[in-house]
């Protein structure tokens, strides 16, 4: 089963894909209206903010690296994607952020900075493979693509280290 295989699968049930990322923005909206403390110790409230988070950012995440692979290296038009699995996910994510980001402070939430960082740590690492693919260099005459995923990973392991070590 290819990757491609398991988004037709996944495909085929799309209310399930609907809900599952209509439901953190709604959460996020639900709890935004009780009045919370900004300030002072955590409370249940940052944890389930932390949860949603977590929910839609790593899916969302996940999203935008499918998507520029798509364009970039792929290039497929995005017109004929499956909206519920390439673009739901980022909009699912950018409405919750900005939900939560309005009733309380990103900074606060626990596991948030690790996030940001996976984030920032799978970005960096696209680039700088798609640097490669661009280049020509060494997908052309020496490795394949499976290679230049190979050295996507340890670009991205490499990273996390020297970004521990750094911090």
């Amino acid at each position: 089963m290819s990757i491609q295989d398991l988004f037709e699968q996944v495909g085929n049930y799309p209310l399930i894909i609907v809900g599952f990322f209509a439901l953190p923005p709604l959460l996020a909206w639900l709890m935004a209206q009780f009045s919370i403390a900004k300030e002072g110790p955590l409370t249940a409230w940052d944890y389930g903010y932390s949860v949603l988070i977590y929910l839609v950012g790593i899916p969302g995440t996940i999203s935008v690296v499918l998507i520029a692979y798509s364009l970039f290296m792929v290039r497929q038009n995005l017109l004929e994607v499956d909206f519920l699995i390439y673009f739901l996910p980022l909009i699912s994510m950018v409405v919750t952020f900005l939900l939560i980001s309005r009733s309380s402070d990103l900074d606060r939430l626990p596991g948030f900075e690790r996030l940001s960082g996976l984030m920032m740590l799978i970005g960096l690492s696209f680039l700088v493979v798609l640097i490669i693919f661009k280049l020509r260099i060494l997908v052309g005459f020496f490795a394949s693509m499976e290679s230049l995923l190979v050295i996507g990973i340890v670009l991205f392991i490499l990273f996390k280290v020297a970004a521990r070590k750094l911090f």
